[in-house]
């Protein structure tokens, strides 16, 4: 698979904001396998600078092989960002930005993938051929951690408490994240800033990365934000790799939630699509119930020995009392060998 079969395609739009503070950069695609979107913010000149100026850290750091040069790279926009910002400091002071990177890695004898990092709100999904979607980031918000406390479900972060409050950004100190996803034949892969992810559930995001090419999944995204009504710039850059077979979308949920992901603390594996029941044969029944057979006479067999040691022990237990007792009584003798004194004391005489 070379890096031409994969079909790349990006957007951003201003939306209602006075200027569009988000920027993007497949170019850098062609030559390290790099994709990125930035979120700028701190003012209306400040946010734009701030991610332009992390795009430009990032390419200049690429190629992006493993998660600590991703998380150089993210460390290196930082202290861009906050170099410009020193440098002028009337119109940049407080700039920053939230950061999706995906940086293609390929090494031989090692399956091909991504190495996903990212800073702030910015979300990288992925959705595999059967529409299974999936967050591969984790929001640097108060309202991402309630999801993942189980508190709310995951379409109520953009409108919980916190949801705009971002406790690490580059240009702030923010200490980025990494880890490693795999490039497989039928995916499409997404980065997405929040004026995106406030206006689409993970379920509708699912069904426009299901398009034909990465151009139609964004124009999809596109049309679906603006039938929404954005209330923030919005920004989307699609991976998409052929091949894998089908990629029809998921069908429609009545409840959002049973097509998302689960909180991290569940017990299920995320999912944003409907299980299939697994067919179990009647000789895997029979199995099952020996299993269980066999199982129940080791308990009982386990039982009757604990209740014979029980035994034993209280046998045990009652010849030590009576030990015991014995000792007892003979210490009692050769600390007063004639008994208790019968009659009182002398009362000491008076001079």
């Amino acid at each position: 698979m070379t890096a031409a079969t994969i079909d790349v395609h990006g957007f951003s739009e201003q939306g209602p904001r006075p200027e569009n503070q988000d920027a993007f950069d497949v170019e850098a695609f062609s030559s390290h396998g790099l994709l990125m979107v930035a979120d700028g913010m701190g003012g209306l000149r400040g946010g734009r600078a701030a991610a332009e100026t992390a795009i430009a850290a990032v390419r200049e750091a690429a190629p992006l092989a493993n998660h600590v040069e991703a998380r150089r790279a993210l460390a290196e926009a930082d202290r861009a960002i906050r170099e410009r910002a020193e440098r002028e400091p009337d119109e940049l002071s407080g700039m920053g930005c939230a950061m999706g990177i995906l940086s293609r890695v390929r090494k031989r004898g090692e399956p091909e993938g991504w190495i996903v990092a990212h800073v702030g709100d910015v979300r990288v999904v992925s959705r595999s051929p059967d529409g299974v979607v999936r967050l591969e980031t984790r929001d640097h918000t108060p309202a991402f951690t309630l999801w993942e406390e189980g508190r709310i479900g995951v379409d109520e972060i953009p409108e919980a408490e916190g949801a705009n409050r971002l406790y690490r950004a580059a240009g702030h100190g923010g200490e980025g994240e990494a880890s490693w996803i795999p490039l497989a034949p039928g995916w499409r892969y997404a980065i997405l800033s929040d004026g995106v992810t406030k206006a689409m559930r993970l379920d509708e995001l699912g069904r426009a990365l299901a398009e034909p090419s990465a151009r139609a999944a964004c124009e999809a995204i596109r049309e679906k934000v603006r039938a929404r009504g954005p209330d923030d710039n919005f920004t989307a850059v699609v991976a998409a790799v052929p091949g894998g077979g089908a990629t029809a979308p998921p069908p429609p949920s009545p409840d959002p939630d049973e097509t998302m992901i689960p909180p991290p603390s569940r017990s299920e594996a995320p999912s944003a699509a409907p299980r299939q029941r697994s067919v179990v044969g009647p000789w895997l029944v029979a199995l099952l119930a020996l299993l269980v057979a066999g199982l129940a006479g080791w308990m009982a067999w386990e039982a009757r020995d604990a209740a014979a040691e029980a035994g034993q022990l209280r046998a045990e237990v009652a010849e030590l009392r009576g030990t015991v007792d014995s000792l007892r009584l003979e210490l009692r003798e050769a600390v007063d060998p004639f008994g208790p004194e019968t009659s009182p004391p002398p009362t000491p005489e008076e001079p």
